[in-house]
């Protein structure tokens, strides 16, 4: 193969060389017998170079070949020393594997012994440690003790402490026995500690009625005793602990036990909470769930910030950076409620009344712990018991019913379709009241749904606003198929519900409610109401179709005496004389002006531009097609129509609008066909006759008098109703 691959290069250099010398020019075929010439040279060279017969070559081979000779000389050398080491290397070796296996026994014993020892120390230690603790329980060294301990156990600490020391010391008893020593000392250490904080939080009052922290200065001395007594229970840990199950307050309410602390903070508001909400208590009803609630918030503001400020520096030196005392505090509090919820719920559940008042109450509670003091969304809330799926379902059976009840009271009250002051919202929105109470019926329940914390609770909400939002257009629009409610009112109230829709579809609550219904892999995010928006434009479009076809309805029917005026037959205008609105159009022009004010009067200002624009294009296609295109303009008649269209038509639409020209495009072109002068209009018409002029051309010709809008054929059908154009 390596043969093949060098004749292979060979063949590629002789061809780049040819290639090179010759190329494609036929001219350089000569350069051919140069080529050949030069490689028998070389041959010739190489061949003198190898010869035998040549005494240099002589002298040169056998330098070589003695060079070779010492070199194979040498690795054989070097082979026999190899192996000789070799063989010495085995012999050793194997004398060594003899006096190895003699004293294995010995090693092996060595290591058990050493295991052993530390295994006896660490008991040692273990012992002493258990044993200075016994010495100095009953002291005052509060810190010595404490010190003892973390040697034996620290939460964390796997270099120093011998329970850490141990974790990854396959000796279970010795683990066990570790352990137990660790947890019967914290027991009794535990024990010491919260009687003596037990003791300090008595001697400051706390938890008792008597007490104000306005009015009540603790001394110096029992805070800092306090401060330390907690910072001693912070760094007291079971190993126990470390396997802690969670608390589980109900199946779907779990939560991290509280610390020591915490509990014994909590204590004294336990004792108070149950002696006045369980049992007989005249404070204990269950249609006052708001005594509770008033109660627990009472005492998280007469007690969060002090928790705060003094205990929190004790959690801090225990190492607890991520610990904040105050809020824990708070969800001790805030367990009482919970606890007291799950006792009472099943029954007040019964009756849909205290039901009713009691997400009334818990949904204000809930509010008043996040704003005023920081609550997290993460901690276990009233609100966990209210949506367990039995009550959450309850729940929004009875908001769905309420709102229900809700929507016929707001369009059977007395004067629904009546327009609420305009200075409480935008000028140019004409808001029905019943409009705006169903917005803010909808608002409400946006409000007393944000505060649940899963996403597919909220779902569920805003699913019963899609539905009721449904159902409002529903009845809406069968108000108006049935001729009860004209369609002025309807429209104002289906164009504010639909523009509140969609600036709500843009807030951060419900976009992070698509995303949590479409799931993260979406490719875009729209908004939660894109399908109820679309049905009210969908609405709103075609109930808009039909008030501008009734508008120019009204119009055409005063038109007739406009439309059969004496256009053909109009004497010329005198010069001195100005134009004025012909007579005939009085009565047509009258009507437009009534319509045109009753709508902008009504309508919301949106709406009416809209509106606007489609009566302006009814007209402009109504005048083409019924007027102009049905009669004869002498050059005098198409002066007087020009007129009342340009200022009297466009003025009047101008009052709405900054271009009123832009809303007759075809008014406009015709006027200025039937106005052209008479060689331009003749010579058009017959340049637009003409079959051998160009498309382009004509286009073009079109473009110069400023017609845009209209095709050749039309600018024909128009320049022909002009009688000088057919007189001539």
């Amino acid at each position: 193969m390596s043969k093949i691959s060098m004749n292979s290069k060979i063949e590629e250099r002789i061809l780049s060389r040819i290639n090179n010398e010759i190329g494609s020019d036929f001219k350089k075929l000569h350069r051919a017998s140069i080529l050949v010439e030069d490689y028998k040279s070389r041959l010739e060279k190489l061949q003198e170079k190898l010869s035998y017969e040549e005494p240099n070559n002589i002298s040169s081979f056998k330098s070589a070949f003695e060079c070779e000779q010492l070199s194979c000389d040498s690795i054989d050398f070097q082979m026999a020393k190899l192996e000789e080491f070799g063989r010495k290397l085995a012999e050793r070796i194997k004398e060594s594997n003899k006096a190895l296996n003699a004293v294995k026994p010995d090693l092996e014993q060595v290591r058990k012994l050493q295991k052993l020892v530390q295994y006896l120390r660490i008991v040692q230690d273990i012992q002493e440690i258990s044993h200075s603790l016994t010495q100095c329980i009953n002291g005052k060294d509060e810190a010595k003790m404490i010190n003892l301990y973390l040697n034996l156990y620290e939460e964390g600490d796997y270099e120093h402490s011998v329970v850490g020391r141990l974790s990854n010391v396959e000796a279970p008893f010795l683990k066990t026995f570790a352990n137990q020593t660790a947890i019967h000392w914290h027991g009794l250490l535990k024990e010491r500690f919260a009687k003596e904080f037990e003791n300090v939080l008595k001697s400051l009052k706390w938890g008792q009625k008597e007490q104000d922290s306005l009015l009540i200065k603790p001394s110096a001395d029992n805070i800092t005793k306090g401060q330390l007594l907690a910072e001693y229970l912070f760094l007291l840990k079971s190993p126990a602990e470390e396997t802690e199950q969670l608390e589980m307050i109900t199946p779907s309410i779990i939560c991290q036990p509280l610390t020591t602390v915490t509990k014994y903070l909590v204590a004294p508001y336990r004792q108070r909470f149950m002696y006045h909400f369980t049992g007989v208590k005249q404070t204990n009803r269950l249609d006052k769930p708001e005594w509770f609630f008033t109660q627990i918030l009472n005492w998280g503001k007469e007690t969060h910030l002090f928790v705060g400020k003094t205990f929190q520096t004790s959690a801090v030196k225990a190492g607890k950076l991520d610990f904040n005392i105050r809020l824990e505090f708070m969800r001790g509090l805030v367990q009482l409620t919970i606890e007291k919820l799950i006792a009472d719920i099943d029954e007040i559940s019964r009756d849909e009344n205290l039901f009713a008042h009691l997400l009334d109450e818990t949904l204000a509670f809930e509010a008043e712990l996040r704003e005023n003091f920081g609550y997290p969304a993460s901690f276990p809330s009233a609100i966990c018991v209210i949506t367990q799926p039995v009550y959450l379902l309850k729940w929004i059976s009875l908001e769905e019913r309420f709102c229900s009840e809700k929507m016929d009271m707001i369009l059977q009250a007395e004067n629904p379709w009546l327009l609420i002051d305009p200075n409480i919202y935008d000028d140019e929105l004409k808001i029905p009241k019943c409009a705006d109470q169903f917005i803010r019926l909808l608002e409400a329940i946006k409000d007393r749904y944000y505060s649940l914390i899963q996403p597919g609770h909220q779902l569920q909400f805003l699913s019963l606003q899609l539905e009721l939002i449904d159902n409002f257009r529903r009845r809406l629009v069968q108000l108006h198929s049935s001729g009860t409610v004209d369609s002025i009112p309807i429209l104002n109230a289906i164009n504010y519900i639909k523009m509140v829709l969609s600036e709500w579809g843009e807030n951060v609550h419900y976009l992070h409610l698509h995303a949590a219904l479409v799931g993260p892999n979406a490719e875009e995010i729209n908004s939660v109401f894109e399908n109820p928006v679309s049905e009210l434009e969908h609405w709103t479009e075609k109930l808009l179709k039909n008030l501008a076809t009734k508008a120019v309805n009204e119009i055409k029917a005063k038109s007739m005496p406009y439309r059969h005026d004496c256009w053909p037959t109009m004497p010329d205008q005198n010069n001195k004389e100005p134009f004025i609105l012909s007579p005939s159009a009085g009565e047509m022009f009258q009507v437009m002006v009534t319509v045109l004010h009753n709508l902008e009067r009504e309508l919301s200002s949106n709406l009416f531009n809209v509106t606007l624009r489609l009566i302006a294009q009814q007209i402009d296609a109504f005048m083409l097609d019924s007027m102009v295109m049905n009669t004869k303009f002498s050059p005098a008649g198409a002066a007087q129509f020009n007129y009342d269209m340009t200022r009297n038509l466009f003025a009047l639409f101008g009052q709405y609008c900054r271009r009123p020209d832009l809303l007759f495009k075809r008014i406009h072109d015709a006027n200025k066909l039937l106005n052209a002068a008479l060689g331009t209009a003749m010579l058009l018409h017959e340049t637009l006759q003409s079959e051998e002029t160009p498309l382009e051309d004509k286009m073009k010709s079109l473009k110069e008098l400023g017609i845009v809008n209209f095709k050749p054929k039309t600018c024909v059908e128009v320049l022909e109703r002009r009688t000088d154009i057919r007189a001539f």
